[in-house]
């Protein structure tokens, strides 16, 4: 059968979907200009690598706090719901952060506090998100689905960060904090003029049961539980070197400011985008190998960052780590969506956050740590070693490489 339109465009037919796709399409822009803002905040302040690890280790802390709670509640309440009150809460956060600096009343204990805030709002926000998609759309435009939710962050990535070091450039750092508080408002009435189906009401059981059946259920599936466990492995070698090291790679090896930045995170979002319109239009019948290969592609696209620090290099495996980012994250979503019963979905996405994020606290300071020692070029070669390490050994698990 022939679509109307190309496959990525077909969830977008679904009149809920695409208010709640145009909303966290604008609220990830804002976060993006976020992105660029904070880090340069904090340098202001005095801040350093140290600096920079504690807010990613508060970030980390408060999401293990909360995602387990977050995952049973968007299996309890209307996701929408949840949803709705994670956008209010992070918007009012950034309005707060935005008025500190304006006033120059702005200190780190601020900005470690809303880290912790922000952490909390992503524990409830990314299982109800993930977790309402199979409500608004077919099951046979799933992928396309996830495909096209993705690329919300990749709209937003392209252009987001260029925004981002132009605000902060030429507006200052207090309006680049308005902007990203006002994307959180706009996404929240989006989704506010929504109307997904009810779903059908849970049986009436305790929070805590509730949670100990979700846990109990991953760790039944060999699978799940190796992979979601695994991943923080990954996690760890990722996201320190692109939180701590990156930034002071573009001060201090690059030469560059907060507009470089913005160049670099956008070529990640490069990357992205095209992996993203790629799985859109074509099926992928083995989840677990195609899953594993993205995930090397991220690992050598980290190392070689750390091997070959020039501008026009980095820019290449920034968009190469973006197609490994989309490229794992739609494909994991789609088989998790696939595979896990509906009324269990908020609570298993839940723990693979829990899981995957589980090492996330101590990367930020093991990373500040490295490049203190040998500088940042070396924390990313580091880093991707121990991403390909352990995706090379993933390989000889037989349920996740006969993963369909």
């Amino acid at each position: 059968m022939r679509h109307r339109a190309p496959l990525i465009l077909e969830p977008l037919r679904h009149r809920d979907f695409r208010l709640l796709w145009t909303g966290q399409t604008i609220s990830i822009f804002g976060n993006f200009i976020h992105g660029v803002a904070l880090p340069f905040q904090i340098l202001a302040l005095g801040g350093g690598a140290l600096e920079l690890g504690v807010w990613g280790a508060m970030f980390s802390v408060s999401t293990l706090v909360f995602v387990l709670l977050g995952g049973a509640i968007a299996d309890r309440l209307p996701r929408r719901r949840v949803i709705l009150a994670s956008d209010l809460a992070s918007g009012l956060a950034v309005a707060a952060i935005a008025a500190l600096s304006a006033t120059g009343a702005l200190r780190l204990g601020h900005l470690y506090g809303a880290a912790a805030i922000f952490g909390a709002t992503t524990s409830f926000l990314h299982p109800a998100l993930t977790a309402i998609i199979p409500e608004l759309v077919p099951a046979d435009v799933l992928q396309a689905g996830n495909a096209i939710r993705g690329a919300s962050r990749q709209i937003a990535l392209l252009a987001g960060p260029l925004v981002g070091g132009a605000l902060v450039a030429f507006a200052g750092l207090p309006f680049a904090f308005a902007f990203d508080a006002a994307t959180f408002f706009i996404s929240f009435v989006a989704l506010g003029m929504a109307r997904p189906p009810q779903r059908e009401p849970p049986v009436p059981a305790a929070l805590l049961r509730q949670m100990r059946d979700g846990i109990a259920y991953t760790f039944s599936v060999p699978w799940l539980w190796i992979f979601i466990f695994g991943w923080a492995i990954v996690i760890l070698g990722q996201l320190g070197p692109l939180q701590v090291a990156m930034p002071i790679l573009v001060r201090d090896v690059l030469h560059g400011d907060a507009g470089m930045y913005g160049v670099i995170t956008s070529a990640i979002g490069v990357g992205e985008v095209v992996t993203s319109l790629a799985l859109a239009q074509v099926h992928i019948r083995r989840l677990g190998l195609a899953i594993i290969f993205f995930g090397i592609l991220g690992g050598l696209s980290l190392a070689g960052i750390g091997l070959l620090p020039v501008l026009p290099a980095v820019l290449v495996f920034a968009a190469g780590f973006g197609a490994q980012f989309v490229g794992v994250g739609v494909l994991w979503t789609t088989a998790i969506q696939k595979h896990i019963p509906r009324e269990l979905l908020g609570r298993v996405i839940s723990i693979d956050f829990f899981g995957g994020t589980l090492l996330l606290p101590l990367a930020p300071v093991i990373f500040a740590a490295i490049v203190a020692a040998w500088g940042p070029a070396p924390a990313f070669v580091i880093g991707g070693s121990v991403v390909v390490g352990f995706l090379l050994l993933c390989l000889f698990i037989p349920s996740l490489r006969e993963l369909e």
